[in-house]
């Protein structure tokens, strides 16, 4: 019984160590407990293995593009490729990652998504690229301006139970097209791509104008511009445009990126921007976030990318909250911070009371027990006097012999007292002469 005792003495002071050890590493070294707690929590589900998904939109869009980039550079540095998904665009790939049936664990999404700064449960990993929203006709039309359209419009690729593109909400915007698309009085209808490709449709009249978001080196933009026989449609007054639609900004397509010798466009086109997010569940291992976040911030991958990636610009995800493994990282070379000060000096304080408190429990206790050693001795000193005096009266021998036994009982509990430690040395001490006292006097007595 004593063993099994110990042994539970044993686990619960481990036990209580060891939460002592999480609560402190929780309070002082936040990214020390994550990284523990989530690798735990990896290990136990299975995760390991896994083989992550990231939904990206149309294999010759800009996103796929970088997850082809990415899955190079990951499968260099950390061993292993994220499964590339195409989606039909970015509201898709929101919904995708929110339905866990699908097995989606991360994302690419622009900053003007309104599906993904409600959703619950979604966070930001970096900001990975700038999209510009481009307005496409044939060289022949005459829109020299946005409010120009009319006729048939493909404002980019969604589900009919999505929200609007980007494309679609410009229109919106000029009242080219009533909320939701469709006709309007304007003569512009909403035409969505067929599955022969964008310069089909245009050839076969399917539209006569087309809206994408993509970044500066998108092959999809290349393709149709690379004959020379499109041009890009400015938007004049993109700023108040900007300020209308959340998530985006005024920017300008700079003049000579696509097109035969690189002459489209003649020269650079007013536009909105938008910022293309990497985004994730807020399940995903820190690990798998960590080996993301340092393949972006290579410049290998930048370079590769064509555009530039910094930590400074790579951590503002619009509206998003940043998933914890992504804000420790970036945190991880700030410089000592009044928040890290101001938890040591709390805890120093906690420190410093825990042991002042306990300096004064232990000397309050030592002080109680002197006095209770001093009211015992007093007693027993008491008693022995008594005795003492009565031997010292001349009383009969038998009476003094009683006298004396009941000495030697009495300093017998003394010395048990002793032990117990409810009397100090110089106490015992004390007694002991009384109690030889009292034999001398037995002894003048005759005996």
């Amino acid at each position: 019984m004593a063993r099994w005792r110990q042994v539970g003495i044993v686990v619960a002071v481990c036990t209580a160590s060891i939460l002592s050890i999480a609560a402190v590493l929780q309070f002082l070294a936040p990214g020390v407990s994550f990284e523990i707690r989530d690798s735990i929590a990896e290990w136990f589900s299975g995760g390991r293995g896994r083989t992550y998904r990231i939904a990206l939109g149309a294999p010759t869009g800009s996103y796929y593009h970088m997850g082809v980039v990415l899955n190079q550079h990951l499968e260099a540095t950390a061993g292993y490729e994220l499964e590339l998904v195409t989606t039909a665009g970015v509201p898709e790939n929101v919904n995708a990652l929110l339905d866990r049936d699908r097995g989606i664990h991360l994302a690419t999404v622009d900053s003007s998504s309104d599906e993904a700064t409600r959703a619950n449960g979604l966070y930001g990993l970096a900001r990975v690229g700038r999209q510009y929203l481009q307005v496409i006709v044939p060289n022949d039309s005459a829109v020299h301006d946005v409010r120009e359209l009319a006729g048939p419009v493909n404002p980019g690729v969604r589900e009919t139970d999505q929200a609007s593109t980007l494309g679609e909400r410009v229109l919106e915007y000029y009242g080219l097209t009533p909320p939701g698309g469709g006709a309007s009085e304007t003569g512009v209808s909403i035409v969505r791509p067929t599955s022969a490709g964008v310069l089909r449709d245009f050839e076969a009249g399917h539209m006569l104008a087309a809206t994408r978001t993509q970044s500066l080196r998108s092959d999809l933009i290349q393709t149709v511009l690379n004959d020379g026989n499109y041009r890009l449609v400015p938007i004049r007054d993109h700023v108040a445009l900007a300020q209308a639609l959340p998530g985006t900004e005024p920017d300008f397509i700079p003049a000579g990126v696509y097109g035969p010798k690189r002459q489209i466009p003649p020269e650079p086109v007013p536009t909105i921007a938008v910022s293309s997010l990497l985004v994730a569940r807020g399940d995903l291992p820190g690990r798998v976030v960590r080996d993301i976040l340092r393949v972006v911030y290579d410049p290998r991958f930048a370079r590769d990318l064509q555009y530039p990636l910094t930590e400074e610009t790579g951590r503002k995800v619009g509206e998003l909250r940043l998933h914890p493994a992504a804000e420790l990282y970036y945190r991880r070379n700030d410089l000592v911070t009044s928040d890290w000060i101001g938890r040591c000096t709390f805890l120093a304080w906690i420190v410093g009371t825990v042991v002042a408190v306990s300096q004064f429990v232990v000397r309050f206790r030592q002080g109680e027990r002197r006095k209770a050693r001093r009211r015992l001795l007093a007693l027993e000193l008491d008693k022995l006097a008594t005795i003492r005096r009565r031997i010292d009266e001349g009383p009969s021998l038998p009476e003094a012999q009683a006298l004396v036994r009941e000495a030697d009982d009495l300093l017998c509990r003394a010395e048990h007292d002793a032990a117990a430690e409810l009397l100090g040395i110089e106490g015992i001490q004390s007694l002991r002469s009384l109690h030889a006292v009292c034999w001398r006097a037995l002894q003048q007595l005759g005996v």
